[in-house]
């Protein structure tokens, strides 16, 4: 039996099972059965196996964490340190 690998974005991966699907539903074959199911096989663990694109680094946000550091370099906001007019 010969082996084809293809490399496609999930989106792809996604339409080319949908037509295999169409393709399934009009005819008769057994091997394009147990290629669809390989294939959503394939489909779902990578979509279940993603990693996060960046790690948490405990801000919830970049505006967060440049807050963050800003404050603790003395350019807090006025809410801050507790004026919240123009008044000093």
């Amino acid at each position: 039996m010969s082996q084809v690998t293809l490399t496609l974005p999930l989106t792809e991966a996604n339409l080319v099972l949908s037509a295999l699907r169409h393709v399934s539903a009009n005819v008769n074959m057994p091997q394009l059965e147990a290629v669809i199911d390989a294939l959503q096989a394939e489909v779902t663990a990578a979509e279940t196996n993603v990693p996060d694109d960046e790690p948490f680094d405990g801000f919830r946000t970049d505006a967060e964490a440049d807050a963050d550091a800003l404050a603790s370099a003395g350019w807090g906001t006025d809410e801050d340190y507790g004026c919240f007019s123009e008044e000093y």
